[in-house]
């Protein structure tokens, strides 16, 4: 096991991609087996952090006080046994993607950040643009080895529910504690995922680090797609982008079923055109769309589903993008991720302070949901942006104040929050609650679910040790 004590050994487990800066820690502990690990957690008295691979925009893996647990030793990659796959967390995406070529298996899973660890996905429930179809980490993760923050060990596996107590190695019991909170029924990654006779797996994943230690988990794999179809819709008016979705979420055209569907509405698509010269000038919204095609055969066919789809909408048909090999689809993922990073530069040269959401709703608000948005962020006089998972009701609105706009800023996102609440949404979809959204986190649930939360927190860490300041 190695242990850091040095500080500019420690700081660099000090940041995540969230910019959190008031991080600090005595130790980093990094064991290199579960003994290790066991043995450490047996004898500490001192709030514990684990630390993901820094991707997270939370700071969830930023400690308070305390030490620092990393399991960057823990990067075991199995292999492929009918379907499915035993990882450790430390294994990022981007290495299991590239293990996983040509095997004819594919992981569904896709956040933004290809280097974010398997273990910082499952603290997260993290998702992705294919979450439309595929949904988040959860449904894609059978068993779990944990480590308690006493020491105990558990394996963890789909099908045992908490209407049992939880198994643990040393013949101890834990009885999940009598709660009348339930999760939201939209796409949600705000703290513990909570339904009546659900699976004691699901608790630990999504708990940002305040219940256990992954040390290796199996995930489910599909079968991988022949290949993608993509493309890039352009749109004169952004209701029409927006009508466009509720009929391809309504088609039942069964070649038209995208596993993807993204949003970039107008001040999205001005910053845009600096690096695509060939966005149309005249589209004021863009709808990404992906589907995956299980045989080559089917390509054709579904292209062809697409475009006499395509002909009975508002489409700037002859001047959107479909692609036609890899580096077109290579493309049209720079298209994806380009704006994120134009709006973090953007800022760090404005020295401007950006303000996301991370919001969702259920299908039944969408449309109310638009309106609202572009209404009162237009009404703000703020400069902004929004984009995202529109598939799942979920878009990212970034506020880009200037210094005398903060307070305007912080009170347009919460006229956005409390509208949200309202409609049963969520605070987070897909990053999670960490340090920086407790304060809305709480208003979402309200004291009572709060409280419960809480117990469920100690009947599985008594001394509240691990992911101190997260979620509480």
């Amino acid at each position: 096991m190695f242990r850091k004590t040095d500080p500019e050994t420690i700081a660099p487990y000090l940041k995540d991609a969230s910019n959190f800066s008031e991080g600090r820690a005595k130790e980093v502990v990094i064991p290199e087996t579960q003994e290790e690990l066991v043995g450490f957690l047996k004898e500490n008295e001192q709030p514990v952090s684990l630390a993901g691979a820094g991707t997270g925009l939370t700071a969830s893996r930023i400690p308070l006080e305390g030490v620092v647990v990393s399991l960057e030793r823990f990067n075991f990659l199995g292999p492929v046994i009918d379907g499915t796959i035993r990882v450790g967390p430390a294994v990022t995406l981007k290495d299991l993607q590239n293990h996983l070529q040509n095997s004819g298996w594919f992981y569904p899973p896709n956040p933004t950040e290809w280097l974010a660890s398997i273990g910082g996905t499952l603290a997260t429930n993290a998702s992705g643009a294919r979450s439309y179809k595929y949904g988040a980490t959860r449904q894609f993760v059978l068993e779990a080895t944990i480590v308690l923050s006493d020491g105990r060990t558990a394996s963890v596996r789909r099908g045992e529910t908490i209407e049992q107590p939880l198994q643990l190695d040393d013949g101890s019991t834990i009885k999940f504690p009598s709660v009348n909170f339930k999760s939201p029924e939209c796409k949600n990654a705000a703290g513990y995922f909570v339904q009546p006779g659900m699976d004691w797996l699901d608790i630990f994943i999504g708990s940002d680090g305040t219940l256990c230690v992954f040390t290796e988990c199996t995930l489910k794999l599909v079968k991988a797609p022949a290949e993608f179809l993509s493309g890039i819709l352009f749109l004169e008016q952004e209701e029409d982008c927006w009508d466009l979705l509720e009929k391809i979420r309504g088609s039942r055209e069964p070649k038209i079923s995208p596993c993807s569907l993204e949003y970039f509405d107008s001040r999205s698509l001005q910053r845009l055109k600096q690096k695509f010269g060939n966005v149309p000038e005249k589209a004021q919204a863009a709808l990404f769309f992906e589907q995956d095609v299980a045989d080559q055969s089917e390509y054709d066919s579904c292209l062809e589903a697409w475009y006499e789809f395509l002909e009975q909408e508002k489409v700037l048909l002859d001047d959107s993008w479909f692609a036609q090999g890899p580096k077109d689809i290579e493309k049209f993922y720079d298209f994806r991720h380009e704006l994120p990073l134009m709006i973090n530069e953007e800022n760090s040269r404005l020295k401007r302070v950006k303000m996301g959401t991370d919001m969702a709703v259920d299908d039944k608000h969408f449309r109310k949901m638009m309106d609202f948005y572009r209404d009162t962020l237009t009404a703000s006089g703020l400069d902004f942006v929004m984009f995202g998972h529109i598939g799942d009701n979920h878009l990212h609105i970034n506020l880009l104040p200037d210094a005398k706009q903060m307070s305007l800023a912080r009170e347009t996102y919460t006229t956005l929050v409390d509208q949200i609440f309202d409609w049963g949404g969520t605070i987070s979809a897909e990053h999670g609650v960490g340090k920086l959204k407790k304060e809305y986190y709480h208003k979402m649930i309200g004291d009572q679910a709060l409280a419960e939360l809480q117990e469920i927190k100690y009947s599985l860490d008594p001394q509240g040790r691990f992911g101190a300041g997260n979620l509480f």
